[in-house]
């Protein structure tokens, strides 16, 4: 008799968890969907900090080839139109002649297009005669600069 009334007790109990309610349906979405919504803002600025970081990455890279352009190359930098510039004229606008760089074998490969190298920070009318490299990420309207 006692085993009777717990096995008919057991059954009434499994019958009544059916399974999960509605409201509690809804609080498991709504707890993943605030979840999904912190991951996707933390991941969407990797994204952008990544290529800013790449970019300075060859920055570094076209810098040193072009030291070593200008060191081998009787003291004239690359710049673009195939001229070569000497440290006292290269000007601000000058940019990094990439593809005599590649030519000569300094640089393996061109960086994105998306990346724009120049002898001297862009918009400063100033004559940077020392060759140093500057560039911006022309992908990013923050304004990702190397040397800037």
């Amino acid at each position: 008799m006692l085993l009777a009334l717990l096995k008919d007790a057991r059954n009434r109990s499994h019958r009544s968890q059916g399974g999960f309610t509605l409201v509690e349906l809804l609080v498991v979405i709504a707890i993943l969907g605030i979840l999904a919504a912190i991951v996707l803002f933390n991941i969407s600025g990797v994204n952008a900090n990544a290529a800013c970081n790449a970019m300075k990455t060859d920055g570094g890279t076209v810098q040193g080839a072009a030291d070593i352009y200008y060191v081998n190359h009787n003291n004239v930098y690359p710049v673009t139109g195939g001229d070569k510039a000497s440290p006292a004229s290269v000007a601000p606008v000058d940019t990094v002649n990439i593809g005599e760089l590649l030519s000569s074998g300094y640089l393996h490969q061109a960086p994105p297009a998306t990346e724009s190298f120049a002898y001297g920070p862009f918009g400063v009318p100033a004559n940077y005669s020392n060759g140093t490299i500057h560039a911006y990420l022309t992908a990013s309207p923050a304004g990702c600069q190397y040397n800037p």
